[in-house]
């Protein structure tokens, strides 16, 4: 505590025990993010055709930004229909000798002992028995072909498709492009693409709603009800960039373990500055409004106190000062106090 006494010997005192209200707790490193954000990318070199070049403004989600290979790919279609075409036909000479071996054998079945004898050329097959148990094997045939043959076809279209899926680049969600390599001289003719998957070919972000992060590592904070903390990021020329509470998460922080992360949406209208700043490290001050209930009090003026040199730290300070109260914030300036007659458990 007399360090602190030290650092606050020059502070302005301020007099009295005023009502508690918005104040800035601190300075912190925030980003500005999107609603959400992916990179997409193809995995091998290729010819680009299709480039989607008007990204001046939003993008609808499912427009085909860039198709790769298109060329080849055309042409692996025909290949892949022309065998598709080849395999029916093959099916169905199949299903064919089926259909008249079953229609011989049906008419062999008809007749009697005698007329069998003369009806060589409906005679079965060698091997084959003259029986309804192998007419229903021909009949299972005849099923099974053509279930084959449609499951074939599609088989065959499904796995074209899933090969051919990543050669064509489509926005996942309506929003914001940015392209990673140089624009050509004319995007609407195909060019030769010399990146592989190490180099994302776009980032596209979901510009719906963009909010300033700030990460959260002292624990009165994260305790403190969240939807009472804002943001502010101080913009050259004496302009702001606000954000009210939306939501926090916990989020992983490469191999330094979880962090706190805050979200501070920001209003609509200045989404184009905010779009802008993707991407940029900056700094957020955070700000706390408490209810009512809650006073706030200086931290020069607890200095006054008596008991401040006897005093480890603000915590102790206050509660030697305010016994009536408790320490609910302590934030760069001031120290935000709150009744124990409001605290929930002050019952007990």
């Amino acid at each position: 505590m007399r360090l602190l006494i030290v650092n606050f010997a020059a502070a302005v005192l301020v007099g009295g025990f005023s009502t508690a209200e918005t104040v800035p707790v601190g300075k912190y490193d925030a980003k500005i993010v999107p609603e959400q954000v992916a990179t997409l990318g193809f995995q091998n070199k290729g010819v680009i055709s299709d480039l989607f070049t008007d990204v001046s403004s939003r993008v609808e989600k499912g427009t085909v930004l860039a198709v790769m290979d298109k060329e080849k790919t055309e042409q692996e279609r025909e290949d892949m229909e022309l065998q598709i075409r080849r395999d029916r036909l093959t099916k169905k000479d199949e299903i064919r000798k089926l259909e008249i071996q079953r229609e011989k054998l049906n008419f062999y079945l008809s007749l009697d002992e005698k007329e069998r004898a003369y009806a060589r050329d409906s005679k079965p097959e060698e091997g084959t028995e003259a029986s309804t148990e192998t007419l229903t094997d021909i009949d299972e045939r005849i099923e099974l072909a053509k279930l084959e043959l449609n499951t074939t076809e599609r088989r065959k279209r499904l796995d074209f498709d899933a090969k051919h899926e990543p050669l064509i680049l489509r926005m996942p969600f309506t929003g914001r492009v940015q392209y990673h390599f140089p624009m050509p001289e004319h995007p609407e003719h195909p060019f030769e693409y010399a990146y592989n998957s190490a180099v994302p070919f776009a980032t596209v972000c979901d510009d719906s709603a963009f909010y300033i992060t700030v990460s959260i590592s002292d624990t009165d904070l994260s305790l403190m009800p969240p939807d009472s903390f804002s943001a502010v990021v101080r913009l050259p020329g004496g302009r702001q960039l606000p954000g009210s509470y939306a939501y926090r998460r916990v989020e992983r922080n490469g191999g330094r373990g979880d962090m706190l992360v805050f979200f501070f949406k920001i209003p609509e209208q200045y989404h184009s500055t905010a779009f802008r700043m993707l991407g940029s490290n900056t700094s957020a001050i955070l700000y706390y409004s408490a209810d009512e209930n809650c006073k706030r009090v200086s931290k020069a003026e607890l200095l006054t106190h008596p008991a401040a040199p006897d005093c480890e730290d603000w915590h102790q300070l206050a509660q030697v000062a305010y016994p009536d109260y408790v320490v609910m914030l302590v934030t760069e300036h001031d120290v935000i106090l709150c009744p124990k007659s409001a605290m929930p458990d002050s019952a007990s």
